[in-house]
Formats: C-alpha cells, structure tokens, sequence
C-alpha cells in the first residue's frame, strides 16, 4: 500500500503538547459492514446486540493497535440519520468511508462522502466484503473514481485497502493506515488545560437522571470538576468510560459518559470544562441568552390534514432521526405533525397531552419503555400506543398511519372528449346518441360530463358503446361512436361530452 499524501496542517508550536491518539469516525451505506468492522476490531458482539443489525445510535469506543490507542466513532448508517454522520465526521480527524465490493458507492455513501468534505478531514477508504462471491473491487474502484475518490495506486492520492470485516482480511492493513496518517497529521493535545470537546450523543436514565456521551478532544476531566455544554452544567461526579467502568479522571481522545446534566445539551454541542460546579454556573450565568426568533404560525389550509403523533426516544440522535423522517411525511395535502417530544419512557402525561387536541394524537416510542399508568390509561381512552426499535420500521408504520387516517377526497383523471352529432332515442333516463370524439377517447363505464352551449348540465354514465356496429370498450380520437349513456337528464345534439373516471385517494 502506497504511504498516504500529507495534506497541509497547522502544527501546534506550544511547549508540552503530547501526541494524541486519533479520533477515527467510521462512515458508509447502511449494511456495508461498518459496525462488523468495528465488532472485528473490538473483538466483541456489538451487531448482535443491535435490533435488526443496524446501528441506531451513535457510539465511541476505545482500541489499542501497536502499543497505540485509536477511538473509533461509529455511526448509523440509514438515511434518518445524515444529521448525527454529518456529526462525526465534525468530531473525528480522520474518516474511513466503508464501500461494499457486491453493492458500490450508494446514496448513504455519497453522503457521508459529502459529510467529510466539508469536516476537511483526511479519510482512507475501506472496500469490504471481499469475500463474498459477487465482490468487484475494480468496480467498485471505477464507481469511487466516477465521484471524484481517486484511491492511491491509480492515480489518486486517497489511501485505500481491500478488506472483509466479517473474517479480518485486510483490518490489519487498515489500522496501520489510520496510525500512518495520524503521525503525518501530528494530532497534538495539552494534558493540563481543563478538558473541551463535543458532546455526541444525550440520553434520560430513569433511575440516575440526563447523561451524555462526550469525547475529548484536548485537556483533563476529573471529578468535581464541572462541564459547560452550551447553557447546561454537569458536576463531574458520575463517570464512565466506553465500556461502562466508573473513573476518576479523562484526558483528550477519550469517549466517556458523564451523568448529572441540568438539562439535556444539544447534541453536537461543543463543551468546556472548569474547575468547579460554581465556576461553570459562573459562566453560564453571565452569557447572555441567545434571543429565540419568534416561531411562525403554519399557514391554516382547510383541507390540509395533519396526523398529530408523540413522540417518546431513548436519545437526542434517535429523536432528530424521527423528526427528520416525519418531515419527510408531507405530499402538501396531508402531513405527520409531532404535537409533543422528549427523551425517556411514555408516561401518564404524554397519554393526557395526546387527548387533550380536537383529533387524538398517537404515541409513538422509540427504544423507550411505558408507565403502567400511561398504558392504563391509554388503554381506557382508546389512545394508541406504538414502540419500535428499528428506526425504518417506525416511518414505515408512520406513512401507513398517514394514509389510513386522513380524509379520502375524489381524484378525477380526464380521459377525452366528444361531441354529440345525433340523439337516437330517449327512454327513462337512459339515452342512445351518436358523435365523434374531437381528443382523448372515450371508454364504456367511465363518468361523461354534459356541456350545453358553455353550461354544465350535469353527469352521466356509459353503460354501452358501438363503432363500425360492433361493440367496444374504447373509442379514440377521430372516431364516430354510438352510445347508450345513463343520466337524469336529456343529452341532445350539440352537447359537448367529458369523459373522465374518479377515483378516492
């Protein structure tokens, strides 16, 4: 493998600066094998544990290759979830964009593509699943090329290897890449400053209160410290690392969860440390708030229907991806419309909040259990309650509810029009004309509107037709016809005949 090209960076000239490890986000296409690859280097059952094998959140963790500690940030795949990649790829200093050899650079993989463009970070690609049968590198080296990836060895200056996640091929090559452009890159940190960094994932624990999941990117964390992330404040009294264990102190590099925040921070949010809980508040009380631009009121259309839905996630990452899905949901005649959102279980609350409109919304969680009395109540009020743990599954359920509950309204398609040459005979309400059709065509059992001299008469039906004396079911453009059409009223010579047919949707 050819050594990856330098890209330009500003070194650190400061006097006790130590290298520091690099912080690696993983991209790609959903089910290209990013959290395989990461289940690989960890050497633990990380997919299993995920519903359905997909990723649903974002997570950090903390590896060691060569004496030397790499973190690794793995994010979701599926398109609900650009947001929290674009994330990463803003946290990490270098990418590594995973390519499936069967399947090619996809939508996902554009986007993740686009994600570290504009993070500015050197990335490496991996193309994996070299062992299954159908696996292209070539391919899926021409397919890269084709979006402006040139992989080093043909013409580019994009460090690259060929690897299978699934059985290891390749992941060694892979980890010394990420060591190699570390070095050239130079990643420095200052260990006695107090810690900054982003927050990457926020989350309510029932039992201990509002967590989040941080990564350092430079200085020291230690207990009773205190963490400023945006206008929340977190005493450093409860910390883990990625692994679940309780410590006592952290420095740059490292993914660690920290419990106590005030509120929830906004996930993506940078944070800085202080010495003490005080000295934050300090801060924090003499930034001035942020004014809130005044929320604009949604244009009120009569016959626009909006699905009102509750919204209940275990994180802040999954309930943007909710969000991002519900909009998604608008054809601009009816829409999903979330009434209420938050993190941790339904409760009793949410279950009132969903009674309290004109239409009774529906709750939806995700990954989030339910109080006893929220699932009482719900149940004596006929309010529904839906959970998932597969963030596809809920829009899919979402745009099902969509279209069963909103108002069906009739659709009509014109088919041509005709004109009236003769009438034949009239009986009842059944009358015999002949014409010619003048555009479209006309066809037996469709929907006629009658025009008398620029006047709607009214509608009827063709229950028969004949042309050339035999009967068909169509009549085009040019064609003389006759016709046997069912309408309460007379159809004379002159009136003018719009076929359509109508349809509810």
């Amino acid at each position: 493998m050819t050594k990856p090209t330098a890209h330009t960076v500003e070194r650190p000239s400061a006097v006790g600066l130590q290298a520091r490890p690099p912080i690696v986000v993983v991209m790609g296409h959903v089910d290209h094998g990013k959290s395989t690859l990461l289940d690989f280097i960890r050497k633990s059952n990380i997919v299993a544990k995920e519903a359905g094998g997909i990723t649903q959140h974002v997570a950090a963790y903390e590896v060691v290759h060569k004496s030397k500690k790499i973190t690794f940030i793995d994010t979701p795949g599926h398109a609900a979830f650009a947001a929290i990649r674009a994330r990463g790829a803003n946290v990490a200093d270098i990418a590594i964009l995973v390519v499936a050899a069967d399947d090619g650079v996809k939508a996902q993989t554009l986007e993740a593509l686009a994600s570290i463009r504009e993070a500015k970070i050197p990335f490496i690609v991996a193309i994996n699943k070299i062992d299954k049968p159908n696996a292209n590198v070539e391919r899926t080296q021409s397919s890269l090329s084709e979006h402006g990836v040139y992989l080093d060895k043909l013409g580019g200056d994009v460090p690259w290897t060929a690897i299978s996640a699934k059985i290891g091929t390749g992941v060694e090559e892979l980890m010394d890449l990420i060591l190699i452009v570390a070095e050239m890159h130079e990643f420095k940190a200052d260990p006695e400053i107090p810690a900054e960094g982003y927050i990457i994932e926020t989350h309510r624990d029932s039992k201990r209160g509002l967590a989040a999941t941080l990564i350092l990117t430079n200085g020291t964390l230690k207990n009773g410290m205190a963490v400023l992330a945006g206008r929340t404040v977190s005493p450093v009294r409860i910390m883990e690392d990625y692994a679940g264990k309780k410590i006592v102190e952290a420095t740059f590099s490292m993914p660690i969860s920290l419990t106590g925040f005030d509120d929830l921070p906004n996930v993506g949010a940078s944070f800085k440390s202080f010495r003490n809980k005080k000295e934050a508040d300090d801060v924090r009380n003499a930034t001035p708030v942020q004014a809130q631009a005044a929320a604009v009121p949604e244009p009120q259309e009569s016959e626009h229907f909006a699905l009102p839905i509750i919204v209940r996630a275990d994180t802040s990452g999954s309930l943007e991806a909710i969000e991002h899905e519900a909009a998604k949901l608008d054809d601009g005649r009816s829409s999903v419309r979330i009434t209420l959102s938050g993190i941790g279980n339904i409760t009793e609350n949410d279950v009132k909040s969903a009674m309290a409109g004109s239409t009774p919304a529906t709750i939806v969680g995700f990954n989030v259990g339910m109080d006893k009395i929220a699932e009482d109540k719900a149940r004596q009020s006929g309010i529904r309650i839906e959970t998932f743990d597969i963030i596809y599954k809920l829009a899919e359920h979402l745009e099902e509810l969509l279209q069963s509950t909103r108002p069906k309204r009739t659709v009509e398609e014109s088919l041509g029009k005709a004109k009236v040459l003769k009438q034949f005979s009239t009986r009842k309400e059944t009358h015999v004309v002949g014409g010619s059709v003048s555009e479209g065509y006309l066809a037996r059992n469709a929907s006629v509107r009658v025009t008398r001299r620029g006047t709607i008469v009214g509608v009827g039906k063709i229950k028969n037709m004949q042309s050339h004396k035999q009967n068909v079911d169509r009549v085009e453009t040019g064609s003389e016809f006759g016709a046997q059409i069912e309408s309460p009223f007379e159809i004379v010579q002159g009136d003018t005949l719009e076929c359509f047919t109508s349809s509810l949707k």
